[in-house]
Formats: structure tokens, C-alpha cells, sequence
């Protein structure tokens, strides 16, 4: 079998970081900012062991998982390199490796994030290294996405020797947006970290997140709504449609999830979403979307004047039609883009 990369050269993964200046930092220490995620002495995690293991198997297993984490710092080093290990990885047929299983990179110049580039790994099971090079030394904001689908065992930091390293400026809205869903929500099938739709979010806003999105495994269960109502949060995106075994599911147990984080948090948007795929969703499914509108009409008729809808029979009734997904019920990177424009649409109704 040929190799591509004999043909062409932009394929081939450097796993030769081509320094010899490189000093080793670890992102959990300051100055260096940490969101998202914690490391809890074996592995970076999304919530708490004891929390998730009480909730099910798959929630569990997936809080190791580090969707939405992010480390953020400011430097003037001509490149950025990581050292990353993981205890495992998961190697997704109609996912990007990249996003599964990579960080990305963005810079932040006056409050606004671009994306400057992929952390591109390799096929190896324990982990990579990886470098991406400046064009020149000057002072950069810095936000790194963790991966969608691996967990995070190690992970190091390297910069040029002599390079400025600092606190970065912080996001203009500190107290994260929380997203609670399927591996939609998760990021399933988003190429790089950055571009699922929670991500998109975030720079729209300039605001923290927190990624609570677990394939298979969200169920709206009475654990995992009274671990988000604890939270101390801006806004929740409620996005759990899609895991509901079924629509009877559905029925018991999103208005109840709704009124426990409503309780706990009397005047904090509520953005109920149901499922992008409209236009392929059986028949059970568009009686799901049902449920969720039912919610959310009865919490307006009961004075909820803070809640807000992302209906799929509006915003996404043509989202298999145009491309927006990979297998039919995963968006692509098209897919990401439209899901974030409806939910910025509606939060920009209580944010500017």
C-alpha cells in the first residue's frame, strides 16, 4: 500500500519537535488558567468520580472524557508544544481524529478568539507530542482545547526558554454557560475541539463554559439534575433530547429537570434545545420535540419569564438536506456552525 504522504508532503505528521530550547511547564500551576476540567491526581475530569458513578456507567466513563476543557495563558514564545499522555483512546469511525483525540489552538486578539491551529496526534494509544511554530516572538493570548473523546492523564506545556509567560485577561463573562446533552453536546463529530457548537458559543460571548455533554448516557436521570442546579453558572443550555431512551422518557423527566435548576437559580436563562436532525428524526423523535415544547410552554405559562427555546422544527429542518451532518444525527463542522447560530440567537436576546 502507497503512503500519501510519498505524494504529498502536507499529510505527514512531524513527531520531530525541531527544538532544542524547549522548557516544560505544567498547566495546572499559575500562571496558567484552567477551565473546564480538573485534575484530580490520576486524570483531568468534567465532574466529580463520585458524582458521575451515581448517575450511570456511561456518565462515569465519560467525565474523563475532556470536552470543553481549556487552558489559557499569555506568552511572547515563537511556538507552543505539548506533551500529552492518556490512559486510552477512542478511534471513532465518522470522526476527525483530530477532534476526537487532539488539542487546537486559538489566540485572542482585542477580546476576539481566531483559530490558528490543530495539535495534530497520531495513531499511538498513550499519547504525542506535538508543536505548533509563531512566524514571530510576540506576545499572544493563548486558548488551548482539550480533547472531545480521550481522556488526559499527563499533560505538559512547552515554551521557548526565555519566553514571557503570563496570566491571561480572562473572559469577559467568568461564570460558565453550562451545557448538558448527548455526544451531540459532547462534540461528536466536530474535526478540531474548538468547533463544536458549546465552543462557538464561547467566543461569540467571550464567556466560560462547561461541556456536560456524554454520548449515550444523557438521561435527564434525578443525580445529574441536581449536580447542575449546584453548579454556580450564567446560563444552562438544555440539550439532553437526543439520549432519552424515548419520548415517555422524555415526558418524565425534562420538566422535572427543568424545575430543579430553576429552583436553584430563579432568574438564570434556560435554553431548552431539542435534536438538530429534524429532518431525519422518526416519528418517536419528532414527539420528543413535542415534550421539550411542551416544557417550555408550560414554564412561560407558569411566569418563567427567563427561559428560551431552540426549536429543531424551526432552526433545523433542513440540516441532513444541507450537509450539516456526518451519519444523519452527528453534525459535521457545518452542523456545529448552524446549532451555535440558533443558540446565539437566542441568548443574544439576554446578552449582547
Amino acid at each position: 500500500m502507497s503512503d500519501i504522504t510519498q505524494f504529498d508532503k502536507n499529510f505527514k505528521i512531524d513527531t520531530d519537535l525541531g527544538r532544542n530550547d524547549i522548557v516544560w511547564h505544567d498547566p495546572r500551576k499559575a500562571p496558567f488558567s484552567l477551565y473546564g476540567v480538573y485534575f484530580d491526581g490520576e486524570c483531568y475530569r468534567r465532574m466529580p468520580e463520585d458524582i458521575a458513578k451515581n448517575v450511570n456507567d456511561g456518565v462515569h466513563e465519560l467525565s474523563k472524557h475532556t470536552a470543553g476543557g481549556r487552558v489559557c495563558f499569555t506568552t511572547d514564545s515563537d511556538f507552543v508544544a505539548i506533551s500529552y499522555r492518556r490512559a486510552s483512546l477512542w478511534k471513532l469511525s465518522h470522526m476527525a481524529l483530530s477532534g476526537s483525540a487532539g488539542f487546537d489552538l486559538y489566540i485572542r486578539i482585542d477580546g476576539k478568539e481566531t483559530y490558528y491551529g490543530a495539535f495534530v496526534p497520531n495513531q499511538s494509544t498513550t499519547g504525542y507530542d506535538s508543536i505548533l511554530k509563531f512566524p514571530t516572538k510576540e506576545k499572544r493570548e493563548i486558548i488551548m482545547h482539550f480533547p472531545l473523546y480521550a481522556g488526559v492523564t499527563q499533560l505538559a506545556l512547552g515554551l521557548c526558554e526565555r519566553a514571557s509567560l503570563e496570566k491571561w485577561g480572562g473572559y469577559k463573562n467568568e461564570k460558565p454557560v453550562v451545557f448538558y446533552g448527548s455526544s451531540i453536546t459532547q462534540g461528536a463529530c466536530s474535526c478540531t475541539p474548538g468547533n463544536d457548537y458549546a465552543g462557538r458559543v464561547s467566543r461569540r460571548f467571550d464567556t466560560n463554559y462547561i461541556n456536560l455533554g456524554f454520548s449515550g448516557s444523557a438521561k435527564g436521570e434525578d443525580a445529574m439534575m441536581e449536580y447542575i442546579a449546584s453548579l454556580d453558572m450564567s446560563c444552562f443550555v438544555y440539550d439532553y433530547d437526543y439520549n432519552a431512551p424515548d419520548a415517555a422518557h422524555l415526558e418524565k423527566t425534562h420538566y422535572n429537570g427543568y424545575r430543579k435548576v430553576r429552583e436553584a437559580h430563579p432568574d438564570m436563562p434556560i435554553v431548552m434545545m431539542s435534536a438538530p436532525n429534524y429532518d431525519r428524526l422518526t416519528v418517536d423523535m419528532h414527539k420528543r420535540r413535542d415534550v421539550i415544547a411542551a416544557s417550555y410552554e408550560r414554564a412561560l405559562a407558569e411566569g418563567d419569564k427567563n427561559v428560551y427555546f431552540v426549536d429543531g422544527k424551526k432552526y433545523f429542518s433542513t440540516f441532513n438536506f444541507d450537509g450539516c451532518s456526518v451519519d444523519g444525527t452527528h453534525p459535521n463542522d457545518l452542523g456545529f456552525y448552524r446549532m451555535a447560530q440558533a443558540v446565539i440567537e437566542q441568548m443574544e436576546k439576554f446578552w449582547n
